[in-house]
């Protein structure tokens, strides 16, 4: 939220490009959905002169249809409420499960019962036949899922990491803005794979930018976002001194600035610039 944006500014923002999605209904109708709130309590919300309490955004996201949840954490994000902390996967490996399946199993405390060689080597061949099954299983599982490569991209840094941009929520590519004027640019991603994204930021790519240029943030932050959620991510934009057409890219990155995806193309910001 650089440039002076306060969080009351950026969540106004999405909620106007939000209720822009949704066909732009009146407020009346909005809070007619709710039944909870009302049209200028929610007309409130997106005039940005005070940050909304959640009950406010909810009813806003439910008169919208959009993910509660996923707005919840944006309104968390945005309110300074601290996350909590992710907890690590960790994913069992082929050699993992046939090891695990070929330890010996506890079964009883009491002492052991000699048997007769024989029963005893028809339990032995029985167990190696169940070691066979479970190995022929996991080769049939997990070997098609790491060849599929559909939740790997080439360029990432984390395996089965991956991102999908999802569109421009905000600002679409070619509009017309006017020298010194600040917009909102809102994107829309989707985490695709099978990793929780968590500290992660987009970082202008020009960096430091040319004299002259639109100004933004060197970087913006994503919020938390679980596999297969969407995420908003928002920055603001003042548009160059002079006329003229103003292209910035940008790229997933950690705290210390290094890509994930090395390889994808960026999402950028393209907008004309009159005086």
């Amino acid at each position: 939220m650089g440039d002076g944006q306060s969080a009351a500014e950026v969540l106004s923002a999405e909620l106007a490009a939000l209720r822009a999605r949704a066909g732009n209904p009146s407020f009346r109708k909005m809070a007619d959905r709710s039944g909870r709130i009302s049209h200028t309590t929610l007309h409130e919300a997106v005039r940005g002169t005070r940050f909304p309490s959640w009950d406010t955004t909810r009813e806003f996201v439910r008169a919208c249809d959009a993910d509660e949840q996923q707005w919840r954490r944006r309104w968390e994000e945005l309110k300074g409420v601290p996350a909590e902390p992710a907890v690590p996967v960790v994913e069992a490996t082929e050699a993992d499960i046939v090891k695990t399946a070929a330890e010996p199993v506890l079964i009883s405390a009491e002492p052991a019962v000699p048997e007769k060689p024989r029963r005893r080597r028809k339990y032995a061949l029985a167990a190696v036949a169940s070691v066979v099954v479970l190995v022929a299983a996991v080769g049939a599982i997990v070997v098609p899922k790491l060849k599929s490569g559909s939740l790997v991209d080439v360029g990432a840094r984390v395996a089965g990491d991956n991102s999908k941009f999802v569109g421009d929520v905000t600002v679409p590519d070619g509009t017309v803005i006017h020298v010194g004027e600040t917009v909102q640019k809102v994107w829309e991603l989707q985490n695709t794979g099978s990793v929780a994204w968590h500290q992660r930021y987009l970082q202008r790519m020009d960096l430091p930018p040319s004299p002259g240029s639109c100004r933004t943030p060197d970087r913006v932050l994503i919020g938390d976002t679980p596999p297969g959620d969407h995420v908003m991510v928002s920055v603001p934009l003042t548009a160059s001194p002079a006329p003229g057409r103003c292209w910035i890219g940008w790229k997933m990155v950690d705290a210390n600035g290094k890509e994930f995806f090395s390889t994808r193309r960026p999402v950028y910001v393209l907008v004309t610039v009159v005086s």
